[in-house]
This record gives structure tokens, sequence and C-alpha cells, in this order.
């Protein structure tokens, strides 16, 4: 047997005790994930994650950002199914947007593109007790083009406010999600 062979050898069985380390590790791991949104992940408000967000209460948002957030909201966390009456928790926000523009065409002093930023700050609260159960600011940029023809300006804008809605509806659906979760 050659210094290579020995060498070899006593290499050979401790990447084996690794590699059956590693696959033993991670069977025990793989019955530690649970889905957030299964049917059997307890909320900290009783019964699943999934049905304590049916059982949110969204008020009017003001301002039309406001207005597709609020229907992006009914959407994302009830799936437009039937209603739970009454609903245990209730849901408040405040929008705002604002206006960054990126690129000026130097020849007329208009605007190109334009990026709208939408601020969403919101809480969520027990009806029967008034505690906060979760709440937060998220904020989406959402871009779009400016053209001479103020209709399709006008178009671009509204498209940005719905894309900035819908993201922010999903921002906020995932953040409450996890805040829902009993440890």
């Amino acid at each position: 047997m050659s210094s290579s062979e020995a060498v070899l050898s006593t290499q050979a069985p401790s990447r084996r005790v690794m590699l059956a380390m590693a696959l033993s590790a991670a069977a025990l791991a793989g019955g530690c994930l649970q889905p957030l949104y299964a049917e059997n992940t307890a909320s900290s408000i009783g019964g699943s994650v999934r049905n304590a967000l049916r059982d949110v209460e969204i008020d009017e948002i003001k301002g039309l950002t406001g207005h597709y957030l609020r229907n992006e909201l009914v959407f994302e966390l009830d799936g437009g199914g039937e209603t739970i009456a009454p609903k245990r928790l209730k849901f408040t926000a405040s929008v705002t947007d604002a206006l960054e523009v990126v690129t000026v065409d130097f020849a007329n002093g208009r605007a190109d593109s334009a990026i709208l930023v939408a601020r969403a700050t919101w809480s969520v609260t027990n009806k029967a007790d008034g505690k906060v159960v979760s709440q937060g600011t998220n904020m989406v940029r959402a871009p779009y083009e400016r053209s001479v023809q103020r209709f399709a300006t006008v178009r671009a804008a509204r498209d940005a406010q719905i894309r900035a809605a819908r993201s922010l509806a999903t921002l906020i659906r995932g953040q409450l999600s996890a805040d829902l979760v009993a440890l």
C-alpha cells in the first residue's frame, strides 16, 4: 500500500461520516418547517392564520391609491369569498403618495419618466380588547413613463397607483400573517 492510498483510506471514513451526519441533520430539520398559510398553522387570536386573515375588517382608506389598496387587501385577505360575521380584527391605514421625477427632456422642460412613491402606515387591532395585533409602515415605488399626450400620462400614472397598491397589499398581507402566527 502506498502512502497516497493510506491517506485516502483514512480520509474516506471521515467523509462518509460527515455525509451521514449532514443527511441525518437534514432529515431531522425537514419536519420543522411549516407553511405560513396552511390550515393547521395556529394564529395568536385562535384558529388558523388563513381564517384569521379572513376575519379582518378593512376600513375605507382615503385617496385613490388608498381606494385601490383597500380593494387589493380585501382580495388578498379574504379572497373575495364569503364574509365571516362579525369580524374580530379591524384594519386601519393611511396612504401618502409622492412623485419623483427621474429624467427631464431639457429641450422642452418636460419630465420623461417619473416614480410614484406610495407609503402605507397601518395597524390591525382586536375589536374585543382594542389591543394592536400588528402594525407597520410599508413603502413601494412604481415607475412610469410620461408622454406629451395628456391622456397617456394620466393613464400611466393611474396604472402606477394600481401597481403600487397591489405591491403594498402583498407586503401587508405577508407582515400581518407573520405577526398572527402563534409562537
